[in-house]
């Protein structure tokens, strides 16, 4: 069998695993009841600030947006941009990049740790190469996180649409494209979790030292933005957001290949490492 076959039993069975297990059962109700949560809770912060603006012109409350998506995403043209999306997808959109990566160590954590036996890798189907393994169980991990994202999303995009905060059209053309803003990001993260994984035996060391990882990585980020050293920050997958939210294609294209680019380099490293060690 090829090993493009074998990536697609894996991705498939992952997604199986996910989706009938009580921690991915649990993780997608929590999603969605913190999505839908936090939803209902920036439209009433978006009920009271237009309150408080009261008969304000449509061209101040722009500008206002325009100021705020300017500071969130640190680029005027952004600002610009932005300021005729949805504020609640906005937010909605921040939320995701900054709790996206919570999610994929509680889900990927055990993703490879758990299969691990002496000298043997325990696993339900037919033999695959290792680096296939690696390599499905990544693609299953970003599968399954990228399909609880949009059914947060669609949930969040409902929620506009009934409560008046932007039309049908608007809050899906949006919506989507924001969705699509997190899959690079989560996919890096997806990838730097699943390497981490390979290396424990025991899944409850592999989730401590999961987010260890991302700690340290999220240290990288503060530290080199309070140093203005942005060689560090370029190590954190959450700091290509405002790459790939920005209107001009070059600069998004370069956040995406930064992020597939650190995917990349982190699957090939796992894949080598998992080949050549003897579990």
């Amino acid at each position: 069998m090829s090993p493009a076959s074998e990536i697609r039993f894996v991705v498939q069975r992952e997604l199986q695993k996910s989706f009938r297990s009580a921690k991915g059962l649990a993780l997608l109700l929590l999603s969605l009841l913190g999505g839908t949560g936090a939803t209902f809770l920036l439209v009433k912060a978006q009920q009271l600030k237009r309150e408080r603006l009261g008969d304000a012109p449509a061209e101040a409350i722009r500008a206002l947006r325009e100021e705020a998506a300017t500071q969130a995403f640190g680029d005027p043209i952004t600002g610009k941009h932005l300021a005729d999306a949805p504020e609640v997808l906005i937010a909605v959109l921040l939320l995701t990049v900054w709790l996206t990566p919570m999610i994929i160590s509680l889900m990927g954590f055990d993703s490879i740790s758990s299969d691990m036996q002496h000298k043997s890798v325990r696993y339900w189907t037919l033999r695959t190469r290792r680096p296939s393994y690696f390599i499905g169980k990544f693609g299953g991990l970003w599968a399954t996180v990228s399909a609880m994202t949009l059914t947060m999303h669609a949930i969040i995009w409902i929620v506009c649409v009934v409560r008046n905060e932007a039309p049908a059209g608007v809050a899906l053309t949006w919506g989507l494209r924001f969705w699509l803003v997190t899959l690079p990001i989560s996919a890096a993260w997806c990838a730097i979790s699943t390497l981490v994984s390979s290396f424990f035996k025991s899944p409850i060391v592999a989730l401590l030292a999961t987010f260890g990882a991302f700690f340290s990585l999220w240290l990288l980020w503060i530290i080199g933005n309070v140093a203005h050293w942005d060689f560090l920050m370029y190590a954190y997958p959450n700091y290509y957001d405002s790459y790939l939210v920005h209107p001009q294609l070059p600069k998004a294209m370069t956040g995406m290949a930064a992020c597939f680019a650190m995917s990349a380099v982190y699957l090939g490293l796992g894949s080598y490492l998992f080949q050549r060690r003897d579990v």
